[in-house]
């Protein structure tokens, strides 16, 4: 069992490495800095991108584009390896960095309540209770991980193969 979430598979898919790149970089939409330019209230076209981020021919780092702020929809490195009867894609499904290091600063932060509250003596409910906010906490994590997981791999799927 896995503590941190992330998921890691591989996909044999029909497509070749080529066909796959050339779907990726149909459907992926390249990432660039947001700035007021690129929002402005004239750009009403609908897109037809699938995901944000980047896809070389070495593999791709992509996520899910999305209609509502998400931290837990995962990063998806890949990398495509080309063969004769198609193609065998290595898949890693992790958080972002940057929610990464949050959750280890509310780890930390809960853990130093606890103990300073038992250094000091306090009654149990104050010891116990940023613990049990703590496993809350990763049971919520790992729930919305989990179902941001698998629709985003219900898209890549379809996407590749």
């Amino acid at each position: 069992m896995q503590l941190w979430p992330a998921k890691s598979e591989m996909f044999l898919s029909p497509l070749g490495e080529k066909e796959i790149i050339r779907r990726m970089e149909l459907a992926v939409k390249p990432v660039k800095f947001q700035s007021f330019k690129n929002q402005s209230l004239e750009d009403f076209g609908v897109e037809a991108y699938l995901f944000n981020g980047k896809v070389g021919k070495s593999g791709f780092s992509i996520s899910q584009i999305v209609s509502r702020p998400n931290n837990f929809l995962p990063l998806i490195k890949g990398k495509i390896e080309g063969g004769d009867n198609g193609s065998l894609v290595h898949l890693e499904f992790c958080l972002f960095p940057s929610v990464k290091y949050f959750l280890l600063f509310w780890i930390i932060l809960m853990l130093l309540f606890s103990i300073i509250s038992f250094a000091q003596e306090d009654n149990i409910l104050t010891i116990i209770f940023p613990l049990i906010i703590l496993v809350a906490s990763y049971a919520l994590i790992i729930s919305r991980f989990i179902d941001a997981y698998y629709k985003s791999r219900k898209q890549l799927m379809r996407l590749i193969g």
